[in-house]
C-alpha cells in the first residue's frame, strides 16, 4: 500500500503489476517507518489479552476526549496527551491518509462506533466548536442528533428544555456550540419555528417511520401495499399477496421503488414496479 501511495497509484492497483524484487527492494527510509508504525499497532491492537486491553482504554480515552460514537481509527487525532505513543502513531498515520480501520463496509461501522443514533453531532458542528464543547455534550449526555429533537424527531429542543429534560441547572448563557448546531440544522433562519431542515428529516427518520408497520399476521386488504425498514436500508415497498415472493417474509409479492430519491415525509411517495433485483 506504502510503495502504491509513493507510486501515487490507486489502492486497488493490482499487486502483480508491483510484484518485482527490485521495486519491492527499494523502500524509503520513511516508508519503511510507516510500515514499522503500521505494523506495531496492528500487534498491539490484535496481541495477547493486556496488549489489546491497554490498547482499546487509550483508544477509548481519545473516544471520550471528544465524545464521539465514532471510531478513532477513523477520525483525525488532535489529543495532544503526553506518553501515549498509541495517539503519536495515529497521528503520524493520519498525515499520511492511513487509516487502521476500514469504515467502507456498514458492518464494521457498527462493531466499532458507539450505538444510540443516526448523526453523531461532530458531523454537524465546525471543527473549532469540536475539542473545547466536548465536556459540555458529554455532561448533557448528548451525542446524537436525535439527543437534542423532540418526541417528534422533526423539532430542535430549545436549550432550557433540554437543560429541564436532563434535570440540570438552567442558570447560564446557551454555548456557542449549541448555537452552531442551530445555524446548521434549523430550516427557519429567524427561529420563529424549530423544525430541522427535510436532508435531517429523511436520515433520522427513515429507520423509524415505518416501524411496526408490517405485521405477517394482520389482515390486510388485497394487493394493499405495505412497508417496512431493515437493518441499515432504506424503506421497502411491495404489494401485499397471498402467496409470497420471499422465503424470509410472508405476503411479500411485487417489489416497488420510489421514484425520487429524497423522503417527503408530508406526501405519500411516488411507487413503481422494481425491473428486477434480489427481492423480486
Amino acid at each position: 500500500m506504502i510503495i502504491k501511495k509513493r507510486a501515487g497509484l490507486a489502492k486497488s492497483t493490482s499487486n502483480f503489476i508491483l510484484y518485482d524484487k527490485e521495486l519491492l527492494g527499494m523502500k524509503h527510509i520513511y516508508d519503511l517507518q510507516i510500515e514499522m508504525l503500521c505494523k506495531n499497532l496492528l500487534y498491539q491492537a490484535n496481541g495477547n489479552d493486556k496488549l489489546k486491553l491497554i490498547f482499546k482504554i487509550k483508544i477509548i480515552q481519545e473516544q471520550n476526549k471528544i465524545w464521539t460514537s465514532k471510531c478513532p481509527g477513523e477520525l483525525s487525532i488532535t489529543s495532544n496527551r503526553k506518553n501515549n505513543w498509541i495517539l503519536d502513531a495515529l497521528k503520524i498515520l493520519n498525515n499520511e491518509n492511513i487509516k487502521i480501520c476500514n469504515h467502507e463496509f456498514i458492518r464494521n461501522q457498527e462493531n466499532h462506533r458507539i450505538k444510540g443514533g443516526t448523526i453523531d453531532l461532530i458531523d454537524i458542528l465546525d471543527e473549532k466548536y469540536i475539542n473545547i464543547s466536548a465536556s459540555s455534550r458529554k455532561t448533557k449526555n448528548v451525542m446524537f442528533i436525535e439527543d437534542i429533537l423532540e418526541a417528534d424527531g422533526v423539532t430542535l429542543l430549545k436549550w432550557k428544555h433540554l437543560i429541564k429534560e436532563k434535570n440540570l441547572n438552567t442558570q447560564g448563557r446557551i454555548p456557542k456550540w449549541f448555537k452552531n448546531v442551530e445555524t446548521k440544522l434549523l430550516e427557519d433562519k429567524e427561529g420563529t419555528t424549530r423544525k430541522i431542515k427535510n436532508k435531517y428529516i429523511s436520515i433520522t427518520q427513515k429507520k423509524n417511520i415505518n416501524i411496526n408497520y408490517f405485521d405477517e399476521n394482520e389482515k390486510t386488504n388485497r394487493n394493499q401495499i405495505i412497508t417496512w425498514s431493515e437493518t441499515d436500508e432504506s424503506l421497502i415497498f411491495v404489494e401485499d399477496k397471498k402467496k409470497s415472493f420471499s422465503k424470509k417474509y410472508k405476503r411479500l409479492g411485487r417489489h416497488l421503488i420510489m421514484t425520487g430519491n429524497e423522503y417527503d415525509l408530508n406526501n405519500s411517495p411516488n411507487l413503481i414496479g422494481c425491473e428486477g433485483c434480489h427481492r423480486n
